[in-house]
């Protein structure tokens, strides 16, 4: 089968369209031919080398959507329930230290499966998994966002910001989302935007509602150093605040922190790790998104770019572009 893989880190032309051997199943795993893979950041990140964690040789991507062509039994017996079926999945180690998505094929446990949303296309749903197990985590896990509660989010027109609006938007939350313009952005009407238009933009904007210092929750989307401190400023002192940080833009890993705006309101700081549930976690979380996905409680992307595996120059573009969140429209990779 063809596969882009990479034999080291450090540029993404060591990313390369290779041909191998399909994955050989063993008892309890199924073969999915992938029709779709989202293009992530950690996709880029783990290419690049920043991700000290990322093994190699290794076939890049996390993010499918596509059909089960096999799928054995915990005795090794064919399971034939599966076969044919169109399932989605993210997350765990896959990319990292195993083999990805960014291929015709991908093994995947059969206790992970996980059936696509039905109103969605392959290339929709591959487009949705990670930013939104992203967001799941960080709204639920770290974040444990209430009803009633007043949530900031840094980044809220992409991925993982917009699908953290929609899962607090469930959650009877207030949302206020920055966006870099809004020249060309067009909000939900449940996310009240602020514009970052200067360096005290968020305060300002928070404060003309009436909410400084009752921001419950702050989500930091995006990884620059001016919003998040800025967003310090609008947090309740009250040792309840909850800050949740998942990106960071320099590429030294280095963040300046205002620690006595930070310590002065006894904020708690959480990191998320987009590989920190396991896939039974995983396959639980799409099952629940891809009911209310076909049930219209919560909305897919609006639009996504394809790119075939085979145009490298196109991969390439894609991977720089969510690494510098120079588009807004995700890109996934069609085998």
């Amino acid at each position: 089968m063809q596969a882009l893989r990479f034999e080291k880190t450090g540029s993404f032309d060591n990313l390369q369209l290779r041909n191998i051997d399909k994955p050989s199943l063993t008892a309890g795993e199924a073969l999915v031919r992938v029709r779709a893979a989202g293009v992530n950041g950690s996709d880029a990140a783990a290419i690049q080398g920043v991700l000290p964690f990322v093994t190699t040789p290794r076939t890049s991507g996390r993010d499918f959507s596509g059909e089960v062509v096999e799928a054995l039994d915990d005795t090794g017996a064919p399971l034939q329930e599966w076969v044919g079926a169109d399932v989605w999945g993210t997350g765990s180690e896959r990319g990292f230290t195993s083999d990805g998505t960014f291929a015709e094929f991908v093994k995947v446990p059969v206790t992970a499966l996980s059936r696509k949303p039905k109103t969605l296309s392959h290339t929709e749903a591959a487009s949705m998994t990670l930013p939104w197990l992203c967001a799941w985590i960080t709204v639920d896990t770290l974040a444990n966002v209430k009803q009633g509660d007043n949530v900031l989010i840094i980044g809220a027109r992409g991925g993982i910001g917009s699908a953290a609006a929609q899962l607090c938007k469930a959650r009877g939350a207030k949302i206020f989302g920055t966006y870099t313009s809004l020249a060309k952005s067009t909000p939900p009407p449940y996310v009240t935007p602020i514009e970052l238009s200067s360096d005290n933009a968020i305060r300002e904007a928070i404060a003309k509602e009436g909410l400084q210092n009752k921001i419950d929750v702050l989500l930091d989307c995006a990884g620059y150093e001016r919003p998040f401190n800025d967003a310090l400023f609008t947090m309740t002192p009250a040792g309840t605040g909850r800050v949740v940080v998942m990106a960071v833009h320099a590429k030294d890993g280095m963040f300046p922190i205002n620690l006595r705006a930070f310590y002065t309101k006894a904020l708690t700081l959480k990191g998320m790790k987009s590989s920190m549930l396991g896939p039974l976690e995983i396959r639980a979380f799409l099952d629940d998104l891809a009911a209310k996905i076909d049930q219209g409680i919560y909305e897919g992307p609006k639009a996504v770019k394809t790119v075939d595996m085979r145009d490298m120059d196109g991969v390439y573009s894609a991977l720089k572009e969510i690494l510098t969140r120079s588009s807004h429209i995700r890109s996934v990779i069609v085998p």
